[in-house]
């Protein structure tokens, strides 16, 4: 890779944990390696890795986009940039590929322009380009992220977390866009619903600040989004029951689908593999398993 070139590693990310919706979030040590360079008077887009046969290599192009907002916010007018991604994170997996173009797009611009912008401001533009923060939170700055965005502005409070603990990221051969998952969630909720994932949010935040990862099991129940979007992925509920009687902590839907997360101990790992890939193989759904850590950095 051309050494002249900017560089930013961006993690992937999982994102709601089961009663989260929109607001929790942990990045994982999948990456999207992307350079940028102010180069000629055109954009130029290589792309090689995940989405490499799909991602636009124009104007439409979202490290670009996240890339220009930056310039445009700080009244750089662009004759010419150079955009290199190499990405190890799968489109449409509910693994935050789109949150980590963003970041990427983003810190690069920034220190294209000799970073005049904090963090927390890339990570305002970040949530308003994503909508949320959940993702773009811990891609950018790593760890457990309880994050909410007003349109505005972004609070967030970060956690490290022990490296014993794995996230195993099961990601079948599919992909389901955001936007059609959104599409199946109700304009309404039950008021005790809102009341049950309340309760299990918050649990679920102490169980991760002070490693308490027995009450995951409990904690990463959910009423707001997973029952809605088992219509789009019909093993989600299998896949749980599978992880939990594995010895999983914990399982949920990542992000968006269609990828299922389980978060384990060391000892128990092939156990909760071995439990769930049965789901898949009997459904005969193509699979590919991940086995990540938590990444504590974020982008660098």
């Amino acid at each position: 890779m051309d050494k002249s070139m900017m560089h930013v590693r961006v993690p992937a990310s999982t994102a709601n944990l089961g009663p989260g919706f929109d607001c929790l979030g942990i990045a994982l040590n999948l990456y999207n390696d992307i350079y940028m360079e102010l180069s000629g008077k055109e954009l130029t887009i290589e792309v090689s890795g995940e989405g490499q046969l799909f991602i636009e290599r124009n104007e439409e192009n979202l490290v670009y986009k996240a890339a220009k907002k930056i310039f445009d916010r700080l009244n750089i007018k662009l004759s010419g940039l150079k955009i290199k991604t190499v990405n190890e994170i799968p489109l449409g997996s509910g693994l935050g590929s789109s949150a980590a173009a963003i970041i990427g797009g983003m810190v690069l611009a920034n220190r294209i322009c000799g970073n005049p912008l904090s963090s927390d401001d890339i990570l305002d533009l970040a949530s308003e380009m994503e909508g949320h923060a959940d993702n773009v939170g811990p891609s950018l700055n790593g760890g457990f992220n309880v994050a909410t965005y007003d349109g505005v502005k972004t609070l967030y409070i970060k956690k490290r977390i022990d490296d014993d603990i794995n996230f195993i990221a099961f990601y079948p051969n599919r992909e389901v866009k955001t936007r059609r998952a959104r599409g199946v969630l109700p304009e309404r909720i039950d008021y005790k619903n809102a009341v049950f994932n309340v309760g299990r949010a918050s649990l679920l935040t102490a169980a991760f600040m002070t490693g308490d990862y027995a009450k995951l099991r409990y904690a990463t129940e959910d009423m707001l989004h997973q029952v809605y979007r088992k219509e789009l992925i019909p093993e989600l509920y299998f896949v749980i029951e599978a992880a939990l009687m594995g010895g999983a902590y914990g399982a949920f839907l990542s992000g968006a689908g269609p990828t299922m997360m389980a978060v384990s101990s060391n000892d128990m790992l092939d156990n909760v593999i071995k439990s769930v890939e049965a789901v898949y193989r009997d459904r005969n759904i193509p699979l590919k398993i991940y086995r990540l850590k938590c990444d504590n950095i974020g982008a660098k």
